[in-house]
């Protein structure tokens, strides 16, 4: 590159540029939007998706009050948003997550009563925290309809790759080293966000 090609970078990486963590994404529906949400946060991934292993390492046919709880949780926490917008709780959510994924490393059954408290507040703060500050009126309505949608698929999504990768010990190993991978990710991610 020639020394004209490096200054425009270094020039054009100065400008600045909005940034804005819970805005619709430009060009989608307000439906699709929100439904990618989850997908594009990873205060919002990584519990849903632990969630998810730990419930189908532990056999959904037993948590199926703990799937719906969940459900129940994020219409709960997405209907407060619409009261009270601007709650961070992305913090938090990364101590759910890596707690979570320590349960999934441990694969220790729990009773039901913990499957159902960890469900019901991972799903309260991953709707709290999916606020749509730009949006009012039916625009987000169908953002966090999207949202909900999007958060209960990848559950139900990770939980059946969970449970049918427990057949084998070989796999249940591995399951159990993507939950202390979680673990370590959220840990890493919570440490750089309370040191920076």
């Amino acid at each position: 590159m020639t020394r004209l090609h490096v200054a425009a970078v270094v020039v054009l990486s100065l400008l600045p540029a909005a940034a804005i963590a819970h805005s619709p994404i430009k060009g989608l529906d307000n439906f699709y939007a929100g439904f990618l949400h989850p997908l594009f946060v990873p205060a919002h991934l990584l519990p849903i998706l632990v969630l998810g292993l730990l419930f189908g390492q532990q056999g959904p046919a037993r948590l199926q009050t703990a799937i719906i709880v969940f459900l129940v949780a994020v219409v709960g926490g997405l209907a407060a948003t619409l009261l009270s917008p601007g709650w961070s709780v992305e913090l938090a959510l990364l101590v759910g997550a890596a707690v979570t994924g320590v349960l999934v490393a441990l694969s220790i059954p729990l009773p039901l009563a913990a499957y159902v408290a960890l469900a019901a507040l991972l799903g309260l703060m991953v709707g709290i925290d999916s606020a749509q500050d730009d949006l009012s009126g039916r625009g987000r309505l169908a953002a966090l309809l999207g949202t909900c949608v999007s958060a209960y698929l990848l559950l139900l999504y990770a939980m059946v790759f969970a449970d049918f990768f427990t057949r084998r010990e070989w796999q249940r190993i591995g399951l159990r080293i993507a939950g202390s991978w979680v673990a370590a990710s959220a840990l890493l991610v919570l440490s750089l966000s309370i040191v920076g």
